[in-house]
This record gives C-alpha cells, sequence and structure tokens, in this order.
C-alpha cells in the first residue's frame, strides 16, 4: 500500500513553511519559501496576499517532488495573526495586509476604549485594545483610508484565511485568530455585532469561525497545477500559529509550559481554573525579530564569514555571544524594536541599548541583545509563575532555541530547564499536521499523536552561579523601562516628524 501523506503550510511572518509527513508521524522535509515585510515609520508593517500565494505554490511544489501528490489526504494551515486583510465583493485585495507587527492604530486604540463600553470589550481580559490587533486596525483604515474600507466586503484576521478563500470563495477562519481580534462576544463563541457596529463592520463582512479540525474545502481543479497538489485533497482550517506550536510543543495538559522562540518569543502554559483549561502568559512583539535585526544591520563582518566559510551566520554569532560574560559587562538591550505587546502592551516602547562606555565591546553588544530577549521574557514567567504554577521545565521551539548559549541564558534568566525537540522549527507544522490528521480521522486526539511526533533532543539545565546573577539585573532592567516609558511617545511622535510620514 502506498505510504499516505499530511501536509501542513506554517505562515510565519517571515515566510511560509511547508512541511510534509507520513501518517505514522515521521518527517519527510521541510521547504520556506521566504516573503518581505514592508515597515513603514508611522509604525505600520504591512505584507503582500500575492506574496503568500506565490509562497504557498513554491513551498508546496519543491516539498512534494518526489512524491505521488495524489497520496497526500490533507492540507492544513497555521499562520499568523492578528491581520487586517480586506477584498472586495469579487475578491479582488484591496490593501497590503496589516499584520500582527503593525502598531499604527496605537493612538486610535485610546478612541475606541473611550468610545465603546466597557463589558463589550471583555473579549479580552483586561479591557484594553492593543494596537496590534484587527479592530483598531480597521478603525485607522475606516479613518485614513475610506476608499477601501468604503469597498471592503470581507476582512479576513489570520493570513491562511486568504489562501482558503482565493481556492474556494468561502471566508473562513478559527477561534484562535478570531479571539485575537478585539471583535469577539466576551466569551469568545461568536462575533460581536454589537461591539464592531461602533465601527461599521457587519457580521457579514467577517468569515465565519470554525473548530481548528474542520474541514473547509478542497483543492479545486482551477489552482491544482498552479499549487502543485492534486484537486480534491481536502483542506483543514487548522489554528493560529502560536496554537498550533503549543500542541507541537506538547502542550496540551493543565501544567505544560512552553517556550516560544519565534519572531515573537514569549511563554505560554496551560492551567486549569474551575472546570475550564486557560492558557495564560503572553507572546512579544519582537524577539526572534530582534536577533534578525542584530544579524542584519550589526553583524556584518559575520555575514561576510559566512559566506567565505560556508558556516552559518547565527553560528559565528552565538560563538561571539558566548564569548561575553553573564551580564554583557552593564550594557543592556530592551528589544521593543516593534513596539510591545506582552508583557508591557505598549504600542509605543522603543528599542534601546544603555550602558554602553568606552570599555564596552563588540562581544557585549551581540549577548546584550540575547539577555535582553530574554530578560523581557522573564517578565512574562514571573506573571504565569505568579499565577501559581511553578514552572521547571519547558519546551522551546523556534530559531532562538537552536543555539547552545541562546538556551542556556534563557535557562539562567529564567531559572528553567529547557528542553529542546528534535525538529525545533517544526513545532507549528507538527500542530497542523496533528489537526490535520485528527480531522481525516487518522489519529483520535492530540496526546496520542503527539507519541508519534514530539522526540525531545537536547536538555539544558540552569546554571546557580547565573542565575543567581542574572536575578540581580532583573530589577534594573525593569528600571530602565520605567525611566524610559514617559520618553517612548515622545520618541515614537519625532520619527514621525522625522520622516515626514503620513499619518
Amino acid at each position: 500500500m502506498n505510504t499516505k501523506y499530511i501536509l501542513a503550510h506554517d505562515f510565519g511572518t517571515s515566510g511560509d513553511k511547508a512541511s510534509l509527513f507520513t501518517t505514522d508521524g515521521k518527517f519527510v522535509g521541510t521547504r520556506t519559501t521566504g516573503y518581505p515585510s514592508h515597515t513603514l515609520p508611522n509604525g505600520g508593517v504591512e505584507q503582500d496576499p500575492q506574496d503568500w500565494w506565490k509562497a504557498f505554490c513554491r513551498s508546496t511544489k519543491e516539498l512534494t517532488r518526489d512524491i505521488d501528490v495524489r497520496d497526500i489526504l490533507c492540507v492544513a494551515f497555521d499562520g499568523t495573526y492578528p491581520n487586517c486583510l480586506c477584498v472586495d465583493a469579487d475578491g479582488n485585495v484591496l490593501n497590503n495586509a496589516y499584520i500582527w507587527q503593525d502598531v499604527r492604530a496605537v493612538e486610535e486604540c485610546a478612541e475606541l476604549e473611550a468610545m465603546i463600553p466597557r463589558e463589550l470589550l471583555l473579549c479580552n481580559s483586561d479591557g484594553k485594545i492593543g494596537a496590534n490587533e484587527t479592530l483598531p486596525k480597521i478603525y485607522w483604515m475606516k479613518k485614513n483610508r475610506p476608499e477601501i474600507f468604503a469597498k471592503t466586503a470581507k476582512i479576513f484576521p489570520a493570513a491562511q484565511d486568504y489562501i482558503i478563500y482565493k481556492m474556494t470563495g468561502y471566508a473562513a477562519t478559527e477561534y484562535a485568530p478570531a479571539g485575537n481580534t478585539t471583535m469577539m462576544t466576551p466569551d469568545h463563541t461568536d462575533w460581536s455585532e454589537e461591539l464592531m457596529r461602533y465601527v461599521g463592520v457587519t457580521r457579514d463582512m467577517m468569515p465565519k469561525i470554525h473548530k481548528r479540525t474542520d474541514i473547509v474545502g478542497e483543492i479545486p481543479e482551477k489552482y491544482a497545477a498552479e499549487c502543485g497538489l492534486a484537486a480534491g485533497t481536502k483542506l483543514i482550517i487548522g489554528s493560529g500559529d502560536t496554537e498550533c506550536s503549543m500542541i507541537g510543543a506538547g502542550l496540551i495538559h493543565p501544567g505544560d509550559a512552553y517556550m516560544n522562540g519565534g519572531t515573537s518569543a514569549g511563554i505560554l502554559a496551560l492551567v486549569q481554573k474551575g472546570d475550564k483549561v486557560r492558557c495564560i502568559g503572553g507572546l512579544t512583539a519582537s524577539s526572534g525579530t530582534s536577533f534578525s535585526w542584530l544579524k542584519n544591520q550589526i553583524c556584518k563582518a559575520e555575514q561576510q564569514e559566512a559566506e567565505r566559510t560556508g558556516e552559518d551566520v547565527y553560528t559565528i554569532i552565538n560563538r561571539e555571544i558566548a564569548s561575553a560574560p553573564v551580564g554583557s559587562n552593564g550594557v543592556m538591550f530592551h528589544p521593543y524594536l516593534a513596539g510591545e505587546r506582552d508583557p508591557r502592551n505598549n504600542g509605543k516602547a522603543q528599542g534601546s541599548f544603555v550602558g554602553i562606555s568606552l570599555t564596552t565591546k563588540r562581544e557585549d553588544i551581540l549577548r546584550s541583545v540575547i539577555e535582553g530577549i530574554g530578560l523581557n521574557i522573564g517578565v512574562i514567567m514571573d506573571g504565569v509563575r505568579a499565577q501559581g504554577l511553578d514552572v521547571k521545565s519547558v519546551v522551546i521551539v523556534g530559531g532562538l532555541g537552536k543555539g547552545e548559549i541562546t538556551r542556556q541564558i534563557f535557562a539562567d534568566i529564567m531559572n528553567v530547564e529547557i528542553r529542546a525537540p528534535k525538529y525545533m522549527e517544526e513545532a507549528a507544522t507538527i500542530g497542523g499536521a496533528i489537526l490535520g490528521g485528527i480531522a481525516m480521522g487518522i489519529y483520535p486526539d492530540e496526546a496520542a499523536a503527539l507519541e508519534k511526533y514530539l522526540e525531545i533532543a537536547v536538555v539544558t539545565r540552569p546554571n546557580p552561579e547565573n542565575v543567581a546573577k542574572y536575578a540581580r539585573l532583573k530589577p534594573i532592567f525593569e528600571k530602565i523601562y520605567e525611566g524610559l516609558y514617559d520618553v517612548y511617545p515622545d520618541i515614537y511622535d519625532a520619527k514621525k516628524w522625522l520622516t515626514g510620514e503620513e499619518v
């Protein structure tokens, strides 16, 4: 009998990752196709959804060239959110997607909070609106791009929603992306028509909300050749990238915790609250992105060395980071390069290096970036522990977990054992494959599927001496944020008038 496969697509911030698995959990391979983000001085961050589609087609074709695509049972999705992508009544794209990193609507948040009754905003646990969420982005569009809003027939909060819509004409999303739009009822069971009315959005403009194992269509003959899949292949809605990463990292039972080490790194954990299991913790706005920024803007010499030797550039950078002492000789980095979600909820926060002196070395600067990411995520970890969960061990997934030195720094800052899976960067696609397998009746549940997919390869334990040093540095890290808090809005505004960017 022919081997059968599940294909999973992860639409991340920097590209689409396609992973292929056999139905018994064997990893076959991964292909990633990158796409650009367009960053604007006003806090906007946009992506062209046509780039998503091209990436979907290219990744699929490259990954499946050696198999019979008729043996692929389904395609399952996950992707970034909350976004704002609008299409007209004919399905034509009206705007570049305002992706989750987009915080141009930071001032609109205050307007909306003053306008909308607090009881309706309890779809967010604190009753506050973050600039990255879909609702303020729509409101910004209505005020600043009214010609787009006037033509809008559908609004999509997740990247994969558009891919499914393009192929099927069916507007669908899943509960996790929908729940981060600030457009749902407080119990997160449905769109809140009363809330959406304040910005002129109707129920018809929003996609139908599905469970993550729902089959929402199939590959049509029209697009089969273009995307490289057999007509009739089932399409599984999946979930958000965070939720699929959680599944792929084994976060399924109360007490489980994991560290997302990707673009939007952070700590998430499951706790039992009465008769419900709740997810606590949070994700930052720019962690993996801060490391990428360091590589692209500061580490030109390391890039040249990588080109000359063929060695991975991050391996070279990590070697230099390891040569610097704990605490980076007093240099501290705050990774707010795209504002901040958790642990600050401050769209106007700005990145900074503090503590640089004539004795500062290059390796101090490099290490301070990883320590700053870790200290910031450590604030989230402290919040998780304050809610009564004694976290002693986490599974780490994503690029930040690949380096031995980065794992050690995170373990020491948070005083936690870090376990790295064999396929660390495939956590989201593993989660998607598991959901696809459940949807197709291959696996009874997530726990049974994880036994086939999850394998821990490396364990990193905290160094008590380093733990003590970081414990003394944590209050200083907090004081720097508090000291700059009132300055961040001035810098935010200065950037707008310095660039002449229209707001």
